[in-house]
Protein backbone atom coordinates (compact mmCIF):
# COMPACT_ATOMS: atom_id res chain seq x y z
CA UNK A 1 0.00 0.00 0.00
CA UNK A 2 1.54 3.39 -1.01
CA UNK A 3 0.86 6.55 0.27
CA UNK A 4 -0.63 9.17 -1.94
CA UNK A 5 -1.37 11.94 -0.65
CA UNK A 6 -1.11 13.55 3.27
CA UNK A 7 -3.47 16.41 4.91
CA UNK A 8 -2.87 17.75 8.15
CA UNK A 9 -4.47 20.14 10.88
CA UNK A 10 -2.55 21.87 13.84
CA UNK A 11 -2.60 24.63 15.87
CA UNK A 12 -0.20 26.25 19.04
CA UNK A 13 -0.65 24.90 22.52
CA UNK A 14 -2.65 25.34 24.68
CA UNK A 15 -5.58 24.12 21.77
CA UNK A 16 -2.68 22.02 20.12
CA UNK A 17 -4.89 20.43 17.73
CA UNK A 18 -2.56 17.80 15.92
CA UNK A 19 -4.68 15.62 12.93
CA UNK A 20 -3.65 13.91 9.55
CA UNK A 21 -5.41 12.03 6.96
CA UNK A 22 -3.05 9.97 4.53
CA UNK A 23 -5.10 8.76 1.22
CA UNK A 24 -3.72 5.51 -0.21
CA UNK A 25 -3.71 3.78 -3.47
CA UNK A 26 -6.23 0.94 -2.63
CA UNK A 27 -8.86 3.59 -2.14
CA UNK A 28 -8.55 3.97 1.94
CA UNK A 29 -7.99 6.90 3.86
CA UNK A 30 -7.12 6.73 7.50
CA UNK A 31 -7.78 9.58 9.81
CA UNK A 32 -5.24 9.80 12.79
CA UNK A 33 -6.45 12.32 15.74
CA UNK A 34 -3.95 13.03 18.22
CA UNK A 35 -5.68 16.16 19.55
CA UNK A 36 -8.82 16.86 17.98
CA UNK A 37 -9.93 19.84 16.05
CA UNK A 38 -13.55 19.67 17.13
CA UNK A 39 -15.42 19.51 20.63
CA UNK A 40 -15.02 16.23 20.79
CA UNK A 41 -12.96 13.85 22.75
CA UNK A 42 -12.50 11.04 20.32
CA UNK A 43 -8.53 10.31 19.45
CA UNK A 44 -7.32 7.63 17.04
CA UNK A 45 -7.43 5.91 14.08
CA UNK A 46 -10.28 5.94 11.61
CA UNK A 47 -10.58 4.52 8.25
CA UNK A 48 -12.81 5.46 5.51
CA UNK A 49 -13.15 3.59 1.62
CA UNK A 50 -13.28 6.28 -0.95
CA UNK A 51 -14.55 6.08 -4.19
CA UNK A 52 -12.81 6.84 -8.10
CA UNK A 53 -14.08 10.71 -8.46
CA UNK A 54 -12.92 11.25 -4.68
CA UNK A 55 -9.92 9.98 -5.24
CA UNK A 56 -9.08 12.04 -8.06
CA UNK A 57 -10.12 15.24 -6.65
CA UNK A 58 -7.81 14.36 -3.40
CA UNK A 59 -4.82 13.19 -5.52
CA UNK A 60 -4.55 16.53 -7.17
CA UNK A 61 -2.80 18.01 -4.12
CA UNK A 62 -0.24 14.80 -3.90
CA UNK A 63 1.68 14.47 -2.84
CA UNK A 64 1.65 16.40 0.60
CA UNK A 65 1.32 17.04 3.04
CA UNK A 66 -0.90 19.75 2.73
CA UNK A 67 -1.15 21.73 5.71
CA UNK A 68 -3.81 23.76 7.30
CA UNK A 69 -2.82 25.45 10.66
CA UNK A 70 -6.12 26.48 12.28
CA UNK A 71 -4.95 30.27 13.34
CA UNK A 72 -5.28 31.51 9.98
CA UNK A 73 -7.53 31.68 6.78
CA UNK A 74 -6.43 28.37 4.36
CA UNK A 75 -4.49 29.40 1.16
CA UNK A 76 -6.04 26.71 -0.69
CA UNK A 77 -10.12 26.49 0.53
CA UNK A 78 -11.26 23.49 -1.94
CA UNK A 79 -8.39 21.64 -0.30
CA UNK A 80 -9.24 22.49 2.98
CA UNK A 81 -13.01 21.86 2.43
CA UNK A 82 -12.35 18.21 0.70
CA UNK A 83 -10.10 17.20 3.35
CA UNK A 84 -12.89 18.34 6.05
CA UNK A 85 -14.69 16.29 4.47
CA UNK A 86 -13.04 13.46 4.10
CA UNK A 87 -12.42 13.38 7.73
CA UNK A 88 -15.63 13.83 8.71
CA UNK A 89 -16.49 10.55 6.80
CA UNK A 90 -13.48 8.54 8.21
CA UNK A 91 -14.54 9.63 11.51
CA UNK A 92 -17.98 7.77 11.23
CA UNK A 93 -15.74 4.51 11.07
CA UNK A 94 -13.27 4.14 14.19
CA UNK A 95 -10.89 1.44 13.72
CA UNK A 96 -9.03 1.89 16.90
CA UNK A 97 -10.54 4.72 19.06
CA UNK A 98 -10.49 5.92 22.40
CA UNK A 99 -13.66 8.43 23.20
CA UNK A 100 -12.79 10.51 26.58
CA UNK A 101 -16.04 12.30 28.27
CA UNK A 102 -15.97 14.21 32.08
CA UNK A 103 -18.88 15.32 34.84
CA UNK A 104 -18.53 17.05 37.59
CA UNK A 105 -18.87 15.20 40.81
CA UNK A 106 -20.70 16.94 43.43
CA UNK A 107 -19.47 20.95 44.35
CA UNK A 108 -17.01 23.19 44.81
CA UNK A 109 -15.28 21.85 47.89
CA UNK A 110 -12.86 24.12 50.03
CA UNK A 111 -12.12 26.01 46.45
CA UNK A 112 -11.43 22.69 44.20
CA UNK A 113 -13.67 21.49 42.03
CA UNK A 114 -13.67 17.36 41.61
CA UNK A 115 -14.04 15.58 38.17
CA UNK A 116 -14.40 11.80 36.61
CA UNK A 117 -12.70 11.31 33.50
CA UNK A 118 -13.99 8.28 31.57
CA UNK A 119 -12.59 6.46 29.04
CA UNK A 120 -14.12 4.07 26.77
CA UNK A 121 -12.66 1.51 24.23
CA UNK A 122 -14.06 2.81 20.78
CA UNK A 123 -13.71 0.80 17.20
CA UNK A 124 -12.85 -2.68 16.33
CA UNK A 125 -9.41 -2.68 17.61
CA UNK A 126 -7.59 -2.10 20.83
CA UNK A 127 -5.73 1.11 20.84
CA UNK A 128 -3.26 2.61 23.06
CA UNK A 129 -3.29 6.28 24.35
CA UNK A 130 -1.31 8.38 26.84
CA UNK A 131 -2.74 11.59 28.75
CA UNK A 132 0.06 14.04 28.94
CA UNK A 133 -1.05 16.09 31.89
CA UNK A 134 1.98 18.70 31.34
CA UNK A 135 0.82 19.63 27.75
CA UNK A 136 -3.28 19.29 28.42
CA UNK A 137 -5.52 21.61 29.63
CA UNK A 138 -9.02 21.61 31.13
CA UNK A 139 -11.39 23.49 28.79
CA UNK A 140 -15.01 24.74 30.27
CA UNK A 141 -17.77 25.34 28.62
CA UNK A 142 -21.06 27.29 28.56
CA UNK A 143 -23.96 26.16 26.55
CA UNK A 144 -21.64 23.90 24.59
CA UNK A 145 -18.73 27.04 23.52
CA UNK A 146 -15.43 27.48 25.21
CA UNK A 147 -15.17 30.14 28.03
CA UNK A 148 -11.69 29.69 30.37
CA UNK A 149 -9.43 26.62 30.43
CA UNK A 150 -6.20 26.09 32.72
CA UNK A 151 -3.52 23.43 33.57
CA UNK A 152 -4.36 20.05 33.86
CA UNK A 153 -3.63 18.97 37.79
CA UNK A 154 -0.60 16.81 38.11
CA UNK A 155 -2.43 12.86 38.56
CA UNK A 156 -1.36 10.51 41.16
CA UNK A 157 -2.20 7.40 39.27
CA UNK A 158 -3.56 6.28 35.42
CA UNK A 159 -7.25 4.86 34.76
CA UNK A 160 -8.96 2.56 36.54
CA UNK A 161 -11.60 -0.21 35.08
CA UNK A 162 -14.95 -0.93 37.44
CA UNK A 163 -12.46 -4.03 38.84
CA UNK A 164 -9.85 -2.29 40.09
CA UNK A 165 -7.71 -3.25 37.30
CA UNK A 166 -5.02 -0.32 36.47
CA UNK A 167 -5.16 0.72 32.29
CA UNK A 168 -2.98 3.22 32.92
CA UNK A 169 -3.32 6.16 30.49
CA UNK A 170 -0.70 8.75 32.86
CA UNK A 171 3.40 8.57 32.56
CA UNK A 172 2.65 5.25 30.53
CA UNK A 173 0.32 3.74 27.98
CA UNK A 174 -2.75 2.67 28.11
CA UNK A 175 -4.00 -0.03 26.26
CA UNK A 176 -7.95 -0.27 25.97
CA UNK A 177 -10.14 -2.95 24.12
CA UNK A 178 -12.98 -2.03 22.23
CA UNK A 179 -16.22 -1.48 24.72
CA UNK A 180 -13.44 -1.57 27.79
CA UNK A 181 -13.86 1.75 30.41
CA UNK A 182 -11.93 3.49 32.70
CA UNK A 183 -12.09 6.41 35.03
CA UNK A 184 -10.18 8.71 37.11
CA UNK A 185 -10.39 11.49 38.88
CA UNK A 186 -8.95 15.09 38.14
CA UNK A 187 -9.16 17.97 40.82
CA UNK A 188 -8.90 21.14 39.75
CA UNK A 189 -9.32 24.82 41.12
CA UNK A 190 -12.52 26.65 39.93
CA UNK A 191 -13.08 29.42 37.82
Amino acid sequence: MQRLVTFQWSTPPPTSVDEQVAVYDDASAWLVVRRPRELSAVVGTFRSDLDSETMKALTAYAPGPVAFDLRSTPQDREAMALADRLAAEARTTPYAAAEFFSAPIGGIRDGKLSASLLVVGRGSHPTEFELDPASSAIHFLQDGQPVNWQEFPDLPMGFMTPDAEGLGGVRGPAHIEPGTFGAITVISAPT
